[in-house]
Parts: C-alpha cells; structure tokens; sequence
C-alpha cells in the first residue's frame, strides 16, 4: 500500500478518536478532581480538657510557668528570677543574692498560682458556652474583658519580678546570665544604673 495512503488513514482514525475522546471531557478542557480533605491543624485540641488549650499550656498555668509573658524583659537583658536561681553558680551569685532572687520568686509563684486557675476556669467557660451554644455576644465581651484583665495581671506579675530581679545583680552577672541563655550581652547595661554593684 502507498506510503502516502497509510500516513491519511492513521490521520483519519487519530481524528476520530480524538473527537470520541473529547465528548467525555468538559468544554472548559479541565479534568473536575475531587477536592482532598486538609485536617486542621487543631484537631488534638478537641480532647482537650479546655479546647483551644493544650494540655501543656493548661499545665503551665497551674504551676505558674512564665508561657511567654515575660519575653519582653527576658529578651532585652532583664534575668528572670527562675532561671538565674537555676544558674546561680555560673552566675557566682552570693548566698544574700540567692536569697532576694528566691524570695522574689516564691513571691512571683504566690501572686500567679491563683491567677492562672482563675484565668483557666473563666477560658473553660467561654469555651463551654459556644460548645453548648449558649453564648449570646453580651456573655462574650463580658468574657473575653476578664480574661484578658486576669492575663494582664499575670503579665504584669511575671514582667514586674523581671525588673526587679536586675536590681539585685550586678553587671557582670547580667551578661553572664544573658551570654548563658544565648542572648549575647542582650542590652546596653548603662541603661540600668540601678543594678548592685557587688
């Protein structure tokens, strides 16, 4: 057979088959696909005692873990109570030193203990309130102004123990506490002409 007369038929036969083929495709040329299911990332939280809270944050609360709130000190240079104590050595703190820095910390623990139960029993509520459907938009402004009034509180506490942590060491240790916790000497220590000198 010709050469020529093979190359028309196949032609021929790819047209119609291309034209069978195309009655099963949409007229916008696109494949439809299923959409995949993309789990929250919150899923976890569902089992959780108070959803939206993990049981670490909850954890944190109730042993009177900083959580964060005091990173705006920690991270400008002004040594948490906690971790100096925990350094105390490196730090060649004096045993009148370790004393003040322990007592502001079984200070700072005695002011937070209670405001975290306080801010997890009112976070359970607002949280109860829309899993039960009973939330109305009063209720929550109502909420939400407590709980963020009891975080400002807890807050304050844990910044304020910051800023008089600093006052009890002198400059040396400072930089060793922040050199230590990986903040370089973290703040220009002239700032703090309160700092002891011993």
């Amino acid at each position: 057979m010709n050469n020529k007369i093979i190359v028309l038929i196949i032609g021929l036969l790819s047209l119609g088959l291309g034209v069978v083929i195309g009655t099963f495709i949409p007229k916008n040329e696109e494949v439809a696909v299923k959409a995949t299911p993309t789990p929250s990332a919150y899923v976890s939280l569902l089992d959780s005692e108070i959803r939206g809270l993990d049981q670490d944050t909850i954890e944190g609360y109730l042993t009177g873990k900083g959580l964060g709130q005091a990173l705006p000190a920690e991270l400008n240079g002004y040594p948490g109570p906690r971790h100096t104590i925990d350094m105390a050595e490196e730090m060649e703190l004096t045993d009148e030193q370790l004393a003040q820095v322990q007592a502001l910390f079984d200070d700072m623990q005695s002011a937070v203990l209670p405001l975290g139960e306080k801010y997890l029993e009112s976070v359970a509520e607002l949280e109860l309130a829309f899993r039960e459907g009973t939330i109305t938009d009063e209720y929550l402004q109502s909420q939400l102004e407590n709980i963020t009034g009891i975080e400002a509180q807890m807050r304050y506490v844990h910044l304020s123990t910051h800023l008089a942590t600093i006052d009890i060491l002198n400059h040396d240790q400072i930089m060793e506490y922040n050199m230590m916790r990986g903040y370089g000497d973290g703040m220009d220590h002239e700032q703090h002409q309160n700092s002891g000198d011993s």
